[in-house]
Order: C-alpha cells, then structure tokens, then sequence
C-alpha cells in the first residue's frame, strides 16, 4: 500500500465513482480499477459494497478512508515545510480555527500579517475545538486558535487576555428599557429566567456559575457554534452566551449585547501549537506575530 494508492482510494470515495475520480486524477478508469483491485488484494478485504448504489464503503473501507486523508494530509504538510524551510514570504501557513474566533482571526490576524508577508498563502481549517487539537496533533495542519477550556496535554500555547463571554438578544424578545437594568453588564441573577442558548463546550462552566450564585437556569438549545447561538438569539427564541468575539458580528445582526459578571464565565483566546517546534519560518513569524499582539493587549 502506497500514498498514490490512497490518494486514489479518497478521491473515488469523494467523486462517488471511480470513472469521475479518475477524471479529477487526470487518468483513465482501467488504471484506478486495478489499484483498487490490488488494493483490496494485499489488505485482504474489501472496501467497497460492490451491490451498493450510490456508492458506499464497507467497514474497512471507512477506517481506511478516515486514516488515508490525515495520511495524505501528513504528506503535504511535509512536503511544505521542506520546500518552504527558509522563506516566510512565499510559504504556506496552516492553522486551524474554532468558529467563535474565526472572523476575529481574519480581522486581527491573518489580515495584518498578510500585509506584513504579502507572499504567504492560507490553508484555514475549521472544526470544534476537540476535533481541532488531535488533526494539529497528527500535524494536518501547523497552528490553531481556540479557546479555553480545552486540553493542553502535548500542546505549546500563548494566551491572549481573559475576556468576559457575552449575553446577545433580539431587542424584540425583551428590551432592557422594561427592565431598569443599566450599563454594559448583566448579572446571573438576571439571566436566570431567562431560556439561554449555550456554547455546549461551556455548559459545565454555566452550571457552575449558576450553582455559586444558588439559583437555577434554563437552557432552551446547546450549539457546538456560536454563530448558530447568535442565529437562534436573533429569532428570539432566548438569550444567548457566546464569547466577546462574536460582539461585531452579534451587533450586525440588531441583537442586544451585554457583558456577563461573573468570574467563571470568562474565556481566553490561545494559539497553540503541537511539542515538538514549529517547522516553518511562516509558522514561527506567525507565533512571534500573534505574541507581540498579546503584549499589546497586556499593556
């Protein structure tokens, strides 16, 4: 078994045949047919259900397709680094993003160093936060932007300043007006007979800080994006807890934003990247970017 076998193998699962695959691959169908053949001949099993239309996969097929693409992933960051090892200005950097950053990173990130590397292309990667931290583990990409909580075990990180997560709201739902509430904070205590919306990686932290304050909640929907919370806030259908990144975006929308007080509903953005070094010149100008940005903050 071979990378050029794998990469046939992905791309016939892609394309749903192995005439359009071969058709994306630049060759003809007898070629790609026979790789599979062999293929299937020296793993001892099939991967394919052959009686099966549209096309589908056979159990070893899913294993196989599931490890080939964090293979051929592997191969081209490889690839990468080695042609890219002394030049940060026509390299290619690769980091992944959770989505309650990844308009934020756009903005304060990737546009600016652009500027300052006008030669460096992207390859973004989005996904939620545990899904991101074990592809950077098998190094499908260099970098990755989350928040906190989440794992550090085997991670280098920097983090930027603690900031407070926010509550955002259709005005139509309620307006604070009706409410004598003032200022840019709301407290627990208001929040809690509200139906919220929660960031499912934040669900425990909520129920904490409910349970310091000795007073119930209720939550009405759990997201793994916070774009989606922002979504269902601006139907109306509750309140939603996103973090202080997703303020712009929140306000375009004509929803209410307010800041939460409380100690435990805070969260920190942090770039990480996997023990072991960063490979690329791109990627170590990127770290030394994101960490004057950081002290920015801090000052």
């Amino acid at each position: 078994m071979d990378l050029k076998q794998i990469e046939y193998f992905t791309a016939i699962v892609e394309e749903g045949s192995i005439n359009r695959a071969a058709k994306r691959l630049g060759m003809t169908q007898p070629p790609v047919s026979k790789q599979m053949q062999l293929l299937e001949e020296e793993l001892g099993c099939p991967l394919f259900v052959r009686s099966s239309k549209p096309l589908e996969l056979t159990q070893e097929g899913r294993i196989l397709y599931e490890r080939g693409i964090t293979l051929l992933a592997m191969a081209k960051g490889v690839g990468q680094a080695v042609k890219e090892c002394r030049h940060v200005n026509s390299g290619t950097l690769r980091i992944g993003l959770v989505s309650s950053v990844s308009e934020m990173a756009v903005r304060k990130f990737i546009s600016p160093f652009s500027r300052k590397y006008p030669g460096v292309s992207y390859e973004l990667f989005e996904a939620n936060t545990y899904e991101l931290l074990a592809r950077l583990k098998s190094r499908q990409f260099d970098l990755a932007l989350v928040r906190t909580p989440y794992p550090t075990h085997a991670l280098v990180s920097q983090e930027l300043p603690r900031g407070d997560m926010l509550a955002v709201w259709n005005k139509k739902y309620f307006d604070l007006s009706d409410t004598g509430e003032k200022g840019d904070r709301l407290t627990v205590d208001f929040l809690s007979d509200k139906p919220l919306i929660v960031y499912r990686r934040w669900e425990k932290l909520v129920e904490e800080a409910f349970m310091l304050k000795g007073i119930s909640y209720k939550t009405i929907a759990l997201t793994d994006c916070a774009r989606t919370g922002v979504t269902i806030a601006k139907e109306g259908l509750g309140v939603a807890l996103v973090p202080d990144s997703m303020e712009e975006a929140a306000r375009l929308e004509g929803l209410l934003v307010r800041k939460i007080s409380s100690p435990l509903l805070q969260s920190k953005i942090a770039l990480v990247h996997p023990e072991g070094g960063l490979d690329t010149p791109v990627c170590q100008a990127f770290w030394q970017f994101f960490a004057e940005y950081k002290k920015e903050m801090e000052n």
